[in-house]
Parts: structure tokens; sequence; C-alpha cells
């Protein structure tokens, strides 16, 4: 990406959802052009997922998602049904095996960081943020595979490292997303009956969430650690 100066910045009001109601392609793809020749992929998707969020936003919360999270009366879970419900790009789900599966990957990132960046308190005060599980990506089901928490069958293994994309949807994405979820959910199981064990109480919050956030640092910080175990290629508007 282009390292832009902060005063241009400050000249294009990207948090405005008046402004991304209306911008146009054009628009979007200056504002994130490369500083190579390879554009930002899906850019089409992504103008067109921003015209009609900023739209939402000004129908029927007022031109700010403070209004939406507060709608949520202090639920995470019934925030993110708010957003799946009234925002389309965030309907991220699948059919797998004659049952719809959701993910809501990006809608409960949204509940897990409105969390965090409230610290908790006030309107973020979501009582069953543990409801929340991990965000199902690309980046830690390869995380969870470096550590030994889950295991990809070699046919599955050698199609990753030759760079086999996977639809959205298929069969095999579906399975490692939701595989993932699982072994998160083990891994904060695991830890909560090891602390009872010992006789201990956590210190503030054990959750999925915070899994993920660590889970997610720690795979960027030893990503040289990771090169011999390939992530999965899904190119969508989901992850």
């Amino acid at each position: 990406m282009s390292h832009c100066c902060p005063e241009r910045w400050l000249r294009i009001p990207v948090t405005s959802a008046s402004y991304y109601a209306t911008v146009t392609l054009d628009q979007v793809r200056n504002i994130f052009r490369s500083d190579t020749d390879e554009p930002m992929p899906l850019i089409e998707d992504r103008h067109r997922i921003l015209n009609e969020t900023g739209k939402i936003l000004l129908e029927k919360f007022g031109g700010s998602f403070l209004n939406c999270v507060r709608k949520s009366e202090k639920s995470a879970q019934k925030l993110m049904h708010l957003v799946v419900d009234n925002f389309p790009s965030y309907r991220d789900e699948a059919q797998f095996e004659g049952k719809r599966v959701s993910f809501y990957k990006r809608a409960q990132i949204l509940v897990a960081d409105t969390w965090s960046v409230l610290e908790g308190k006030g309107d973020g005060c979501f009582e069953d943020i543990s409801s929340i599980t991990m965000f199902a990506d690309y980046r830690l089901p390869q995380i969870l595979v470096h550590l030994g928490a889950l295991k990809y069958s070699e046919d599955l293994l050698q199609k990753l490292l030759k760079g086999e994309m996977l639809l959205n949807g298929d069969k095999l994405e579906v399975e490692i997303r939701g595989c993932s979820i699982w072994c998160v959910e083990l891994i904060r199981d695991c830890l909560l009956e090891l602390l009872g064990k010992r006789g201990e109480k956590p210190v503030g919050e054990i959750n999925s969430v915070l899994l993920d956030y660590h889970l997610w640092d720690y795979a960027r910080d030893h990503r040289a650690d990771m090169k011999g175990i390939p992530f999965h290629r899904t190119r969508c508007v989901y992850y």
C-alpha cells in the first residue's frame, strides 16, 4: 500500500457513513491504491459493500454504528444478529451436508472489537461475550496446525502446499473453519478445567475472543517458524 501522509488521510472522511454511502469506485481505487501494479483484490465488491453499509447505517441507525450497539442491550449475541440481519455482507453462511452452517466471522470480530475498544464497559459491557467464538479465517487454522492442536489429512495438506484455491463454501473450506472454531472452544475449556484442578480462579476473562487475539499475534510473531505449514487460500468478502 502507499505510504500516505497523515494530512491526506485527514481530508478523506473514511469513518463517515454519509461519505462511504456515496463514495465512487474510482475514489475507492484511489484511496486503496498500491505501490505496485497489483490492484487490491475484490475492489468492486469492497466498493459495493461500502456503499451498502453506509446507506443502511444512515437509513436504520442514524448514520452511527454506536446506535446499533445500543440497540443490542449489552448482549454480544443480540448485536451479532443485529449486524447479520441488517447488513447482507456479514451473512457468512454455507451449506454443509444438507445443513446451513453460519460462521459470521466479520460480525463476531466486529462485536469483539467493540467489546475490546470499550474495555467491556458502558455500551460495550456484553455479559455474554464468552458466547462469541474465534473468528474463522485462514491464519488461525495455520497456527493451530503448527501448535499440534489441529491436524490436516495428507490429501488436504498436499492441496494446500500446492496453493490450490478453495472456493468459499467448499466442503474442505467449511471443514477447516468449523474444526478451527471447535478446536479453540476445546482449548478454552481445557484452560478453565486446568485452573479448576489447581484451585485457581481466572484473572479476568478466558474466552475464545481473547484466545483468538493471542493466537493471531503469536502467528504474526512466529511466521518464520511456520514456513512448512500452508494456510488455505479462499478469495471472498467474509474473511
